[in-house]
């Protein structure tokens, strides 16, 4: 495979330096369905990989991490009363750098990565070398898949074409059909700017990479499962290429109170305490999809709710990064295992300081993979208990799926 692929790559710079404009085009379209197919074989091998070191019972690897995180901007430019972290209260406003993120690939077998995500944490488009950290990350290596999740607020259009001609996929954050509903979830008055945004990002996609995948998504409460159905003909008019929902995991109450002491979401903001105008809405949803041609994806419906043992295998594929370089090992983790990385009781390890065979098979991590292997499954790390991913095994009739509990996994003394 290395051969061919050295072979093909030689081929296809010479065909790239074609000075005829029309076969140059067409030497580019086939180079970048090689990246793709490339891709395909790569995301295909480490899932291979991951199952068969879960299945065995595989602590201690040989292969490292496929999936990357890199939490971009510990700075927020909204008030989303879904989240876990109040950054106007107590965020830092650093960001990771294009040198931290040369560092931290220096750091990695990048040829084993799958892909590349720019979120978590805070707004990755306040993160001021956005930009330069997609367009490395593309010569570095074109088979990486790499996505940016942002609320679509400040994506300026001469950095959303920067990412677009570095084929960065985009899902945009905007939580709402109307300005109504917006102002009320995310707490800033933007909606009309996020729109038109999410217009030159698609014209933009359109003119000049039709292979990037521009998505919106919309977190699920009570608040605005009535906006579903019109953010799917908002999608179709923006001529996006899906919509992604999620339920909202409400969180503990000390993370809902925000830096003026108020708590803008309850318990009662769940839509595990209405289940049955969630699910009709969603299916509501699902029909206009198909009738516009939208793709549309959404986590199980409370009616056909079921559980399964657990089945995480995060710990054999992912970091989440933080904007200091210090590892998580899934999502939401930076909230949930925080200060007790912060605190030394967990040695996750940092990628700016430390080589990828300096942490990824130490205690904590292997900790981590016997708390969530299928066979012989010892119950080490107590966060996994508590895990908002849940609904993904409990299912989501579940009530924990929903309303987070991690008294237990607080009260740990657990050191690894």
């Amino acid at each position: 495979m290395r051969a061919f692929y050295g072979t093909w790559c030689q081929c296809i710079d010479r065909q790239h330096n074609c000075t005829d404009n029309t076969e140059g085009k067409v030497r580019a379209m086939n180079r970048d369905l090689f990246w793709r197919m490339l891709s395909l074989w790569r995301v295909k091998r480490a899932n291979v990989r991951i199952a068969a070191a879960v299945r065995n019972g595989q602590t201690v690897l040989e292969f490292g991490p496929s999936s990357l995180n890199l939490m971009m901007a510990d700075a927020c430019n909204s008030q989303c009363i879904m989240c876990g972290h109040d950054y106007r209260g107590c965020g830092s406003g650093q960001w990771i750098t294009l040198e931290n993120v040369k560092t931290i690939y220096g750091h990695l077998d990048m040829k084993q990565v799958v892909d590349v995500i720019y979120g978590g944490g805070g707004e990755p488009f306040l993160n001021p070398e956005l930009g330069a950290i997609a367009a490395y990350t593309r010569k570095l290596d074109p088979v990486i898949q790499h996505t940016v999740i942002t609320n679509g607020i400040a994506a300026k259009p001469e950095l959303a074409e920067i990412l677009i001609r570095n084929r960065v996929h985009i899902l945009v954050s905007i939580n709402a059909a109307t300005p109504e509903t917006f102002r009320t979830v995310s707490g800033v008055d933007s909606f009309l700017c996020v729109i038109e945004n999410v217009r030159d990002m698609v014209a933009k996609k359109n003119a000049l990479r039709p292979d990037v995948n521009i998505s919106i998504s919309m977190i699920l409460i009570r608040r605005n499962i009535r906006d579903l159905v019109p953010f799917v003909r908002l999608a179709h008019d923006l001529g996006v290429d899906g919509v992604k929902t999620l339920y909202a995991r409400i969180y503990p109450q000390n993370l809902r109170i925000k830096h003026d002491g108020l708590a803008r979401i309850g318990l009662d903001d769940s839509l595990f305490f209405a289940q049955k105008e969630c699910d009709k809405t969603v299916q509501e949803a699902e029909k206009e999809a198909r009738r516009l041609g939208v793709d549309f994806d959404h986590e199980p419906l409370f009616c056909c709710s079921t559980s399964r043992q657990r089945d995480c295998c995060e710990p054999w594929k992912s970091l989440f990064i933080n904007y200091n370089g210090d590892i998580y090992p899934c999502p939401a983790s930076e909230i949930l295992f925080k200060n007790k990385i912060d605190n030394g009781q967990y040695n996750s390890g940092n990628a700016f300081s430390q080589h990828i065979s300096g942490f990824w098979n130490n205690e904590f991590w292997q900790a981590l993979r016997k708390t969530n292997l299928v066979y012989g499954r010892q119950e080490i790390v107590p966060e996994c208990l508590c895990c908002g991913n849940a609904i993904n095994w409990l299912g989501p009739g579940a009530r924990g799926s929903h309303i987070l509990d991690w008294t237990e996994a607080e009260k740990s003394a657990l050191r690894v």
